[in-house]
């Protein structure tokens, strides 16, 4: 097979051309592979554009061009075949842009890592005989209007005497008072123990203390250890799992992004390299089973906030679905990527519309939890995977538009795939769940189908929407991945997104929103949201609401009028959803971003905001 250079100047490089006359398709895909063509698959699309079987079948001689920017060519020999002539650089240095993409390498720093914190077990010891280097007491605070030295507890007391009654004397001369969330470290002389840390509990009632801020707090005075031994003076078991996640998510620093300019120092992982739950009272056996659940739903967290951490150069459509692949294979789930010709096989107009403008391909991830011994109940959790949304031609502009920060408009995504980490560890019983994530970018170019407002696109179940905004487009991508869940057989569904500003105005940025059609799965997310520690606020469905998403000229728009944005926006998820399922939105555009460091989460940037609730919910 000849070949020769050959450039044409609307595209970037040079291209290798091969003349031939009608090779079977079997030396052509070799000739691909050979040097490095993009070989444009069949599909329905590409066979209404004179595409077949990945390159042009002409009457005469055929090009078939290889290279970086160019999939097919042909020589023109009618009117028709040069029309296609003049679209194919654009159809087709897409397309080469698309497989130079997704033959990138994969970025392994977003993958999946479990055992981030330091090894945890329990001991029987006493606190007052223990010999590490720091020794964590949690103390409450006094109710209103009681004064006097606090009460130090069993544990407290017991250490307090073998040093003397220092830890009072420290107390009084801080003025500690124990509110919740602070905490005090005292250097300890001439004794085992190096240093005691202080933790307040406040004076809630003991049912209501909040254990996993009691283990952030005391995450903050260990982080700038290097190494050493840490001890958690427990009375009992009741708070072992909440007090070990929140001192691992507190421990949690993500560096990876640091480069040659930072020291090696300040990259180094810092904090204790042990810790021990110190208690005569603790049952090793049970303890350590808490410990094996928190650390699975804090790995699950950590991932969730690594992947919202990571640069949308890094974390692209095609690298999360890798990540969402690794995932699955270290953990042993069932992983299913579809490409965007299968995605439009199946119909999936409108998740596929958001990405065209895109020069990375749109990926569909679903991953499948299956339980030992069957299940009879199926579970599906949706993510918004929007790895970057510039808001297309409804440009996000001017000061107040988060442009830099829509990064983390894929947050939906990385919860989902949180959760799937925990869950996959945790192994429920009895119940099936399927992940599903449509990622892709919403992005502006004159590529064939690139999102526009005014356009008018068609949904998996047929239903055609009107774009009058193309910034509203988590929405569109989230119609296709519902009907796709659904059509798995799941009774229940949960779809979670960065979905709306509107949201952020009405609940602030600690509290997530949720809408639902079920009582049954509304009151079941938010006992596991008050389980997990994570604020949930059930918001209305008003069907009136509905009104202002009525188009002229399709089934229905994307976007309402200004008032109630959030509310038309749950309305616009609803119509995707068959009447016989649960399903449940959770608006996390509030929630899934830290901007200074607060509560459990030790600095700015992604949360894992409700990977806690869903992993609850699974489990309940």
């Amino acid at each position: 097979m000849a070949v020769s250079m050959f450039a044409i100047s609307s595209l970037r490089g040079p291209l290798l051309v091969a003349f031939t006359r009608q090779p079977p398709a079997s030396i052509a895909i070799a000739a691909c592979k050979q040097y490095s063509c993009v070989r444009v698959p069949h599909s329905a699309s590409n066979t209404r554009r004179g595409i077949s079987s990945g390159f042009w079948m002409s009457t005469r001689q055929q090009l078939l061009c290889l290279g970086g920017g160019l999939g097919l060519g042909i020589r023109a020999q009618s009117a028709q075949q040069r029309q296609l002539g003049r679209c194919m650089p654009r159809l087709l240095s897409r397309a080469g842009m698309h497989s130079a993409a997704a033959a990138t390498p994969p970025h392994e720093m977003i993958y999946f890592r479990s055992s981030t914190g330091p090894s945890i077990e329990a001991t029987v010891t006493d606190a007052g005989v223990w010999g590490g280097h720091t020794l964590v007491i949690f103390l409450q605070a006094h109710a209103e209007g009681v004064e006097g030295p606090l009460e130090l507890g069993e544990s407290g007391a017991a250490v307090d005497g073998e040093l003397e009654g220092a830890i009072q004397a420290f107390i009084e001369a801080e003025e500690f008072d124990a509110k919740e969330g602070t905490a005090k470290a005292m250097p300890v002389f001439g004794k085992g123990i190096k240093r005691v840390v202080l933790v307040g509990l406040g004076n809630k009632e003991a049912a209501d203390l909040d254990w996993r801020l009691a283990g952030a707090s005391a995450a903050k005075l260990m982080k700038p250890m290097r190494g050493g031994s840490v001890g958690l003076a427990c009375i009992d078991g009741d708070r072992i799992q909440p007090l070990v996640e929140g001192l691992l998510l507190g421990l949690h620093s993500d560096h990876r992004f640091r480069g040659t300019k930072t020291p090696d120092k300040l990259k180094a992982r810092k904090g204790p390299e042990s810790v021990e739950l110190i208690g005569g009272s603790l049952s090793p056996g049970a303890t350590a089973a808490d410990v094996e659940k928190a650390k699975a739903i804090a790995d699950g967290v950590i991932f969730a906030r690594e992947l919202v951490n990571g640069a949308p150069n890094i974390v692209t459509p095609p690298n999360l679905a890798r990540a969402a692949e690794d995932l699955a294979t270290q953990l042993g789930l069932t992983a299913e990527i579809l490409d965007e010709a299968q995605c439009e096989e199946l119909g999936m107009g409108s998740f596929l519309a958001v990405g065209r403008a895109s020069n990375l391909p749109s990926k569909l991830i679903h991953l499948t939890y299956s339980p030992e011994g069957g299940a009879s109940r199926k579970v599906g959790i949706v993510g918004k995977g929007l790895t970057f949304d510039s808001g297309g031609y409804n440009l996000k502009a001017g000061a107040g538009s988060m442009i830099e920060m829509m990064k983390m408009d894929m947050g939906g995504s990385a919860a989902a795939l949180g959760a799937a980490a925990a869950i996959a560890r945790l192994r429920p019983k009895d119940v099936e769940v399927h992940f599903i994530v449509a990622t892709c970018e919403n992005m502006i170019s004159g590529n064939p189908g690139a999102l526009r407002p005014g356009d008018i696109i068609t949904a998996m179940d047929g239903t055609t929407i009107e774009v009058n905004n193309t910034d509203a487009e988590g929405r569109l991508t989230l119609a296709d991945a519902l009907l796709y869940c659904q059509g798995k057989g799941v009774t229940e569904v949960v779809d979670i997104a960065t979905l709306t500003g509107a949201c952020m105005v009405a609940l602030g940025q600690g509290i997530s929103g949720m809408w639902s059609n079920s009582d049954d799965l509304a009151g079941r997310l938010e006992e596991a949201s008050k389980r997990a520690g994570e604020k949930l606020w059930r918001m209305p469905l008003e069907d009136s609401y509905f009104e202002g998403l009525k188009s002229d000229f399709a089934d229905m728009k994307n976007t309402g009028p200004r008032f109630g944005g959030a509310i038309t926006a749950a309305l616009f998820l609803q119509k995707f959803v068959h009447k016989e399922t649960k399903w449940a939105h959770l608006d996390i555009a509030g929630t899934a971003w830290a901007e200074k460091p607060k509560g459990v989460h030790p600095a700015a940037g992604g949360t894992g905001e409700m990977v806690r609730t869903l992993t609850a919910l699974v489990q309940s």
